[in-house]
């Protein structure tokens, strides 16, 4: 998963760094095995045979791409792989963009069983903002499954608590919301059980040409970097997937049609809730409460 995890839980446990990395390596398998994070067709009409975890998660991004009119849109690969923030400095030209976003367009693409179709070459899907969100799952399930009752998993930043916190008369646990001037601070915490807690913030990964930043939430429509007014977005959620996905989706569309697609989707998923933090420090939240603010 290209990310550093760790583990925290309140018991014994023999053989726990081994269980750790076997449910580590079972949750990467899963999500490589079609040919990695990026699935795509390198001829026209191609099909890729998903197995039944990636055709779910598919399923869920499509649910996604639509109820945000295509403003998180899981064909965006093609604008990844053009963008390539981890490892450029130099931001693509206009006219690569352009080809880039030709081919993007999730109605385009269809999943029939667990048949993906891709109508056009150099198409494709991007799991990046979906992966991470799904394996805390999985892997708090194996967790539980192998007798563990509580704690936290952290992948990269994308938090999953499970069970009661024994530190905590009510169980819960408090998990900071980076400060995205300053991510060494928090602008507040959150009380959660049983949940996911994932971020998307332009502060992750970037570069700087020209005087200008370019980060890595990538809006499909325009083919460059979100410009929403947000720093970042957190999404409690838990179903991991989801609120991974809905991170993202939030910081391309903004905190005031942001707050309309959450409620909407609140109707699937009513404990999903939203922490927004504008590029002018402003911190707004939507069906949660932030402690530790002045």
């Amino acid at each position: 998963m290209d990310t550093v995890a760790t583990f925290t839980v309140y018991e014994q446990y023999d053989g726990f760094s081994s269980l750790c990395n076997s449910l580590l390596s079972s949750a990467e398998k899963t999500l490589t095995e079609c040919g990695g994070y990026m699935i795509g067709a390198s001829s026209d009409g191609q099909t890729v045979e998903l197995n039944d975890t990636l055709s779910s998660l598919v399923e869920k991004s499509f649910l996604v791409s639509e109820l945000t009119d295509g403003d998180f849109d899981l064909s965006i690969a093609p604008l990844v792989r053009l963008w390539d923030i981890k490892n450029s400095t130099v931001p693509p030209s206009e006219n690569d963009i352009e080809n880039a976003k030709n081919l993007v367009g999730f109605d385009l693409i269809s999943l029939t069983e667990n048949t993906l179709t891709f109508p056009s070459s150099g198409m494709g899907i991007d799991l990046g903002s979906v992966g991470k969100g799904w394996a805390g799952d999985e892997i708090a399930k194996g967790l539980l499954e192998n007798g563990i009752t509580s704690g936290i998993i952290n992948l990269g930043g994308n938090i999953r608590v499970f069970g009661d916190n024994p530190n905590n008369r009510d169980g819960t646990f408090s998990v900071g919301i980076k400060d995205p001037k300053d991510t060494s601070s928090i602008v507040g915490y959150v009380k959660v059980k049983n949940t996911n807690v994932i971020t998307s913030g332009a502060y992750e990964r970037f570069y700087e040409y020209d005087g200008k930043i370019y980060h890595h939430i990538l809006d499909p429509k325009t083919g460059a970097p979100a410009q929403s007014g947000l720093a970042s977005v957190t999404v409690i959620c838990s179903d991991g997937a989801i609120a991974d996905m809905l991170s993202t989706a939030l910081f391309v569309v903004g905190q005031e049609r942001g707050t309309v697609i959450l409620e909407k989707i609140a109707e699937t998923y009513p404990d999903i809730s939203a922490v927004f933090v504008s590029t002018d420090g402003s911190v707004d939240t939507v069906n949660t409460v932030l402690y530790g603010t002045d």
